[in-house]
C-alpha cells in the first residue's frame, strides 16, 4: 500500500484588486516548481483513487474556483510558462458566448463581491470566463468542470448581519433576494445545495418574512441544478465523465446522493485528508490557499499533505451546522394564561416559518381551543405528574417523530424533558420562564441539564442568575404581539381622557394603586376623566370600598373578567393604558395597548422598563408611587399631542420589533445555539416619531383644505 498522498490546492481569482495578486501567485508557482513538484489533472487524481493509476511522487493538482476572467488572462499564461496544468471550475449560468479576451481587452477587474453582485442583480457576466475562452483553455491542456450553476446561497441561520445595502453585506444575499432593497436584512449564508435555509417571502409587504425550505424541496433544487449544470458543462468540455466542485466546499449526504444520481463521477470539497487509492471520489480533499499565504506556508502544506500518514494527522473535516426542522412545545397547564398564549404564538410563528410543529398538552386544557386552527400536530398526554413514565413517553415520542427541539413551559414539562435526555434521547431542550418570582431551590440543577433557558425579559433572566442559573444558559426572547392589526393610529379629537387598567385583583398587580392614582387625579381638579377596570371581577370590587372614593366611583366603570376579543374592544376606546404592578416580568397587556397606539403609564418594575422608556413610549414611576402616576396621567390628559406621539412609538415597536415573525427568528437563533441577550433597539423608532410634524396641526390643515372648493 502506497504512502503517497496527492495535495490539491484551491485558488480563486488572481488580480491586483482582489484574491491573490499576480506577484504572489507567480511566487507560489515558482516555489512549487523549485521544490520539484509537478501538476497532474483532476482526471488523473480520480484514476488514482480508483486504483487505475499509481500516484506519482511529488505530484499535485491546482484548482481554481468560480471561473473569474483573471483565470484566463493571468493564470493560464503563468501555468503555460511553467508547463503546468490547472483544473478550473466554472459557474455554468454565468458562462456566455463571447470572443476570447486578452489582458488588454478584458474588463477592468472588480472585487468578487462586485462581480457576483453584477451577475445576480444585473445579469452582467463579463467578469467570468466565456465560451471562447473555455475552448482556448481546453486546447491548452487545461481542465474545465462545473462549480454549479450560479453559486446559489441560502440563509442558514437568523444571526443578523448588516442590511443588504451596507458595504459589508455578503454577496450571497443578492442570489437569495428577487431584487434589491438597501433595508432588507441579511444573515449568515451557506450553500443552497446543503442547507434547507430560510427564504424571503414578501406577500405584498415591504419587508420579507422568512420560510424554511423542506429537505425534499432542497433535493428537488439539487436535482434540477445538477442536471442543468451537467448538460451545460458537457456542451462546454465535451466529456462524458464529469467532476464537480462544491461551492464553499460544503456538502451533506442528501446533496451528495443527488449529485451521484445526476451522473457526476466525483466531487472536490475543502476537507483536508489524504488523496490516494481508496479515497472516496466524492470526498476529494483540498487545501484552501488564502490570499495572504506566502510561499513558505505553501511549501509546508505540500509537505504535510504529500504522505498518507501526515495528511491524515493534519486532517480537517467539514461538519454541516445542524438545522432545526421539528419543534415540540410542551406544557401541563390547563389554563390559557399569558405564558400559554405566548406558547400558542410560538407555535404559529414556527409553523408559518415552515417547520413541523408539535404541541404536547393535557387532554382537558383550555389551550386546545386555541390550537384548533393552527398548523400543528397536537399530542394529548395526561401523565405529566408521573415523571419517570413521562420522560419515557417523551423519549419515545422524540424518536418516533424525529424532534429536534423541545421547548417546555411550566415545571412538569421541563422535568419530563430533562428525564428524557437522561434516558438517552437526542434533542435540544429549552426551558421557558416568564415570571419574575424566585424559582424553586433546585431549579438551577434542572436548567444545568438543558440547552438553555428562555426568559421574556432581561430582568426575569437576572432573577434566575441570582439563584444560580448559569449566565451562558440564559436567553432573552421578548413576547410578541399576535393580535389583530388595527393600522397606524390616528390623532383623535375628543374632550375627555379614558384610562384603562388591565390586570386582576392579585396584590402584585396593584389595582389598589391604580385607584389611589385615579383619586389623586380627581382631587387635583382634572376634568372629563374616565377610568375602566378590565380583569377585575365584580364580586372582588367590594374589597376596595375604602379606596374607591366617590369622585372615582362616579367616573369608574368595571368591565369585569371578559373575553380576549372584548379586551381589544375596551382598548380601542381607551386613551391611556395604566400598569401599576408591584412585580411583573413582561405583561402581554402592554403589547396589546401599544398595538392600538395607547401610551403607557407604568410602575418601574421587572421587565416593564425594557419596553417602556420614560418619555419615549410612556412614563415610568416607582412602585406604589400613586402621586407620580397621577402626575403622568394628568400630563397625558392635558396634552393630546404627547399622548399620540408616545402611543405611536409603542405602536411602531410592536409592529416592527415584537412581531411573531421577529420572535420566531429570535427563537430559531437560540435553538441553533446563539446566546441572545439584546435590548430592544427603540432609539430609531423614537427619533422617527420625534421628527414627525405635529399630528393635530397636520390634521387641522387637511380638514381645512378638504372644505375648500376646487378651482375650475
Amino acid at each position: 500500500m502506497t504512502c503517497i498522498s496527492i495535495p490539491v490546492l484551491c485558488y480563486h481569482n488572481v488580480s491586483d484588486v482582489n484574491g491573490h495578486t499576480p506577484e504572489m501567485f507567480r511566487a507560489h508557482l515558482d516555489a512549487i516548481a523549485d521544490a520539484g513538484w509537478r501538476t497532474i489533472t483532476a482526471r488523473d487524481l480520480l484514476a488514482v483513487t480508483r486504483g487505475e493509476m499509481r500516484p506519482p511522487k511529488k505530484s499535485l493538482v491546482l484548482t481554481f474556483d468560480d471561473g473569474h476572467v483573471s483565470n484566463w488572462t493571468t493564470v493560464v499564461p503563468e501555468l503555460e510558462k511553467r508547463n503546468m496544468t490547472g483544473t478550473f471550475f466554472v459557474l455554468t449560468d454565468f458562462t456566455v458566448p463571447g470572443e476570447a479576451r486578452t489582458a488588454e481587452t478584458a474588463p477592468e477587474m472588480l472585487t468578487m463581491k462586485q462581480v457576483f453582485r453584477a451577475a445576480h442583480l444585473e445579469g452582467d457576466y463579463s467578469q467570468f470566463i466565456n465560451e471562447s475562452e473555455i475552448r482556448a483553455m481546453l486546447d491548452k491542456g487545461m481542465e474545465i468542470y462545473s462549480h454549479g450553476r450560479r453559486h446559489q446561497a441560502a440563509f442558514m441561520s437568523f444571526q443578523p448581519e448588516c442590511p443588504l445595502g451596507a458595504e459589508r453585506s455578503h454577496w450571497g444575499g443578492w442570489s437569495i433576494y428577487p431584487g434589491h432593497n438597501d433595508s432588507w436584512p441579511t444573515f449568515k449564508v451557506g450553500s443552497a445545495y446543503v442547507y434547507d435555509g430560510f427564504w424571503p417571502k414578501f406577500e405584498g409587504r415591504g419587508q420579507p418574512r422568512f420560510v424554511k425550505r423542506s429537505e425534499e424541496e432542497r433535493r428537488e433544487f439539487c436535482r434540477r441544478d445538477f442536471r442543468k449544470s451537467l448538460e451545460r458543462i458537457r456542451e462546454l468540455n465535451g466529456l462524458d465523465e464529469q467532476i464537480f466542485c462544491w461551492p464553499w466546499g460544503q456538502f451533506d449526504q442528501a446533496a451528495q446522493d443527488e449529485l451521484k444520481a445526476a451522473g457526476y463521477a466525483g466531487a472536490f470539497t475543502l476537507e483536508r485528508w489524504s488523496n490516494t487509492r481508496g479515497t472516496d471520489p466524492f470526498r476529494l480533499n483540498r487545501i484552501g490557499v488564502a490570499a495572504r499565504k506566502d510561499s513558505d506556508w505553501l511549501r509546508s502544506r505540500l509537505r504535510m499533505y504529500s504522505t498518507t500518514p501526515s495528511a491524515r494527522f493534519f486532517f480537517k473535516k467539514y461538519h454541516k451546522k445542524p438545522e432545526i426542522n421539528t419543534v415540540l412545545y410542551a406544557t401541563d397547564s390547563i389554563k390559557l394564561s399569558g405564558g400559554s398564549r405566548q406558547m400558542v404564538n410560538n407555535i404559529k410563528a414556527m409553523s408559518d416559518m415552515g417547520l413541523k410543529v408539535y404541541a404536547l398538552v393535557t387532554p382537558d386544557t383550555a389551550i386546545n381551543a386555541a390550537l384548533e386552527d393552527l398548523d400543528v400536530e397536537v399530542i394529548r398526554h395526561d401523565g405529566f405528574s408521573r415523571y419517570w413514565k413521562a420522560g419515557k413517553f417523551l423519549k419515545s415520542l422524540i424518536e418516533e417523530k424525529g424532534i429536534d427541539v423541545v421547548h417546555s413551559f411550566h415545571n412538569r414539562a421541563y422535568k419530563m424533558g430533562v428525564l428524557a435526555r437522561l434516558m438517552g434521547a437526542k434533542f435540544k431542550l429549552f426551558i421557558n420562564r416568564g415570571v419574575i418570582s424566585k424559582p424553586n431551590s433546585v431549579f438551577f440543577l434542572w436548567t444545568a441539564l438543558s440547552n438553555g433557558v428562555i426568559a421574556n425579559s432581561a430582568q426575569c433572566a437576572e432573577v434566575m442568575r441570582k439563584y444560580w442559573v448559569r449566565g451562558k444558559l440564559l436567553n432573552v426572547v421578548y413576547n410578541a404581539y399576535a393580535g389583530p392589526d388595527f393600522g397606524e393610529p390616528k390623532p383623535r379629537k375628543k374632550r375627555g381622557t379614558r384610562f384603562i387598567y388591565l390586570g386582576n385583583t392579585a396584590p402584585i398587580k396593584g389595582f389598589d394603586v391604580f385607584l389611589k392614582a385615579a383619586d389623586r387625579l380627581c382631587r387635583e381638579g382634572a376634568r372629563d376623566l374616565e377610568f375602566v377596570g378590565v380583569g377585575v371581577s365584580d364580586n372582588k370590587l367590594g374589597n376596595y370600598d375604602d379606596i374607591l372614593t366617590p369622585a372615582v366611583r362616579e367616573r369608574y366603570r368595571n368591565a369585569g373578567e371578559i373575553s380576549h376579543d372584548a379586551v381589544f374592544d375596551e382598548l380601542r376606546f381607551a386613551d391611556v393604558l395604566v400598569i401599576t404592578s408591584r412585580k411583573e416580568s413582561l405583561p402581554n397587556a402592554l403589547l396589546e395597548g401599544f398595538a392600538l397606539g395607547l401610551p403607557a403609564v407604568c410602575t418601574n418594575v421587572g421587565g416593564i422598563p425594557e419596553v417602556v422608556r420614560d418619555g419615549v413610549d410612556g412614563f415610568l414611576c416607582a412602585s406604589e408611587d400613586a402621586d407620580c402616576l397621577a402626575e403622568k396621567m394628568r400630563l397625558l390628559a392635558e396634552d393630546p399631542t404627547k399622548r399620540f406621539t408616545l402611543g405611536l412609538v409603542g405602536h411602531r415597536m410592536v409592529r416592527r420589533l415584537l412581531t411573531p415573525e421577529a420572535k420566531g427568528r429570535n427563537l430559531m437563533r437560540v435553538y441553533m445555539g446563539e446566546h441572545l441577550y439584546e435590548p430592544l433597539p427603540l432609539e430609531d423608532i423614537a427619533r422617527e416619531a420625534a421628527d414627525a410634524p405635529d399630528p393635530f396641526e397636520t390634521q387641522n390643515s387637511m380638514e381645512e383644505h378638504s372644505h375648500e372648493r376646487p378651482e375650475r
